[in-house]
């Protein structure tokens, strides 16, 4: 029904903004980065056609709508549920702006108008709340850490620390900021007898929350891989486009890889692509990944494991797949 997709649409849009902080985010003092919840093509469900935001000095509504000034650059709409941005160059420091936007879908219905920001030059300094609910389970080669997610609109991801005692030092392991509320960690040094792991939390403005309560993981018979067995190295380029390959040191004990096979598997736990091993030597072997799934197609961006599997035996690596 069309009325039930135009009023979904029109309340499925949140825009937020953030002040240009130039020593974070290199840009120069003319910009704003908006961001905003994708809606999708009906309500919450698929993904929507087209964008159309609007800026001006004066509050914006439908009847002024036209002679608002449409923001270039707008990118195309992806799922419903993800987070996009996009940034405005050549605004006036000190001058108020306001900003709306409105999504159309594949039938060319266009939604209401999302809230209206208004922009007044205002810094955001307040960081988020820590993180809560920070559990770690041991899964074969790598440590799952998990953790409640935040509920501040403006949260821009999480990253997580790792200390290997328990008076620290603690060490991050995420380079960009998550954006779901999971790692995979597969960087455990062999031999390790206990890993401590805390999160926190970074919203738009690069404000940096406090760390989380510590979640322990305690290993039975030490961390890592032990000599002779099946293991794999961090893949390159990580993060890596999409449509490119990504290579995978892999050790192969004595016997050789034929018993073993690679899977890259999703995070939702679904394997995507199953690379046999057979036919590989012993000793530190590249395995190449070309990106796509075992249907011949690239898979998504996201967060990706590649698992070595062989009999009994487990090493997992992580992988980000950027657009």
């Amino acid at each position: 029904m069309r009325w039930r997709r135009w009023i979904a649409l029109a309340i499925g849009i949140a825009v937020l903004c953030l002040a240009p902080i130039v020593a974070h985010a290199q840009a120069p003092a003319d910009t704003v980065r908006l961001s905003w919840t994708a809606p999708g093509d009906d309500g919450a469900i698929g993904t929507a056609t087209l964008y159309d935001m609007r800026m001006s000095t004066s509050p914006i509504d439908l009847s002024n709508w036209s002679s608002a000034g449409a923001v270039p650059g707008m990118p195309a709409p992806r799922v419903a549920g993800t987070k996009q941005t996009v940034t405005v160059t050549g605004v006036t420091r000190g001058t108020t702006y306001y900003f709306a936007v409105r999504t159309q879908d594949d039938a060319g219905n266009w939604s209401g108008i999302s809230n209206l920001l208004q922009w007044d030059w205002v810094l955001d300094t307040a960081p988020p709340a820590a993180p809560t609910g920070v559990t770690t389970t041991k899964d074969p080669g790598d440590v799952h850490v998990h953790w409640s997610p935040n509920s501040e609109p403006d949260l821009a991801g999480y990253t997580v620390y790792r200390a290997l005692s328990s008076g620290g030092p603690y060490t991050k392991l995420s380079t960009t900021a998550l954006t779901t509320n999971n790692y995979y960690d597969s960087t455990v040094p062999a031999g390790t007898a206990q890993a401590w792991y805390q999160i926190s939390a970074t919203d738009d403005s690069f404000n940096e929350s406090a760390r989380s309560s510590t979640a322990t993981v305690t290993f039975s018979s030490g961390g890592g891989a032990a000599p002779g067995d099946w293991a794999i190295e961090t893949g390159y380029p990580n993060p890596s486009p999409v449509t490119s390959s990504v290579t995978f040191p892999i050790m192969i004990p004595a016997a050789g890889g034929g018993g073993g096979s690679l899977q890259i598997v999703d995070n939702g736990g679904h394997r995507v692509r199953e690379i046999t091993l057979a036919g590989l030597g012993s000793g530190r072997r590249l395995v190449i990944w070309d990106g796509k799934n075992d249907a011949g197609r690239d898979v998504a961006p996201g967060v990706y494991r590649a698992i070595v599997m062989a009999g009994e035996q487990r090493s997992v690596s992580r992988v980000v797949r950027v657009p």
